[in-house]
């Protein structure tokens, strides 16, 4: 549930929230220390799971004091306001577009509710409104002082309008959540993860070239694991990203029904994935095709 061998900091942990009971897809880091956090804690479904790799640390979720979201799509929040209502000293972190969808989810869970209908519980749980009083608001730029550590916050849309990344000063390590795309451990593949509402590529270029410049030793994806190449791996990623868009623009230009659009769509991700025939499914999990294509073919029309 959890690599003890994270580097190069000996005081962040990763923890497997075996999503679904599938090892290697969601993910959330714990940072140690005299105030020890959660950085994206994933959603209430897999919560259990999550205080069982807490406990291999000799923690609780008690001994939480902070929650960082870098966004507030459910696999990364959903579990947030479940934890704040248990314990009540826990703060949550999240930016100013996402917390109005922390305090009142409404619109946010029917929105949800549109891609997966029935799974909503299965898949992600309950997700429970914050209270206003244990949520800090961010609007990019902020240092965070916690627990003897320094974070960077910088506003970083793209994948979400509500998107941040924290830089961590000590380590050099950056929690990109999905603005670095997916990547499994021992894998050189990164595939997009660009669901609708707002992808926006002018605004995720910008992200990746700010994220670049911090130079980071280290990227802490949500999808799952570290990614110590870094520079090489954000290169990979814009270019990926980039071939997915034109693929979903082509498609769209060529006037086909959409079904026969997501299938041009999943061959070429099919095709990418020759040489990790075993990690389709976790990729598929992690990021279901069908709704990259929405996101993508979204950010199309309304450039239109």
């Amino acid at each position: 549930m959890s690599n003890n061998t994270f580097a190069p900091a000996d005081d962040i942990r990763l923890i497997d929230t075996l999503h679904l009971g599938r090892s290697q897809v969601i993910g959330t880091y714990l940072l140690l220390g005299d105030e020890p956090m959660l950085v994206d804690p994933g959603p209430t479904s897999t919560l259990t799971n999550v205080e069982a790799g807490l406990q291999t640390h000799g923690l609780t979720l008690g001994d939480i004091r902070t929650l960082l979201l870098t966004h507030i799509h459910l696999d990364h929040a959903g579990s947030t306001g479940t934890i704040l209502a248990r314990y009540p000293h826990i703060r949550a972190y999240v930016h100013e577009r996402g917390a109005p969808h922390m305090l009142n989810p409404e619109k946010l869970l029917t929105s949800a509710t549109r891609l997966y209908g029935e799974l909503m519980d299965v898949l992600w749980g309950e997700f429970r409104a914050v209270p206003a009083e244990r949520l800090t608001v961010l609007s990019g730029g902020e240092t965070l002082r916690l627990g003897g550590r320094t974070l960077d916050v910088r506003y970083a849309p793209g994948h979400a309008s509500h998107h941040v990344i924290y830089f961590d000063q000590g380590s050099g390590a950056a929690f990109v959540g999905d603005n670095a795309g997916i990547r499994l451990p021992d894998s050189s593949y990164v595939r997009p993860a660009t669901p609708p509402p707002d992808v926006n590529l002018e605004a995720w270029d910008s992200t990746l070239t700010m994220l670049r410049e911090f130079e980071p030793k280290v990227l802490c994806l949500t999808h799952f694991g570290p990614s110590f190449d870094s520079l090489a791996h954000i290169d990979s990623y814009r270019q990926r990203l980039h071939h997915w868009a034109e693929v979903v623009r082509a498609g769209l230009a060529s006037g086909d029904d959409e079904a026969s659009q997501i299938e041009r769509l999943q061959k070429v991700a099919a095709s990418e994935l020759d040489d990790f025939p075993d990690e389709v499914a976790r990729y598929d999990q992690a990021a279901p095709l069908f709704q990259s294509w929405q996101g993508l073919a979204r950010y199309w029309r309304k450039r239109e």
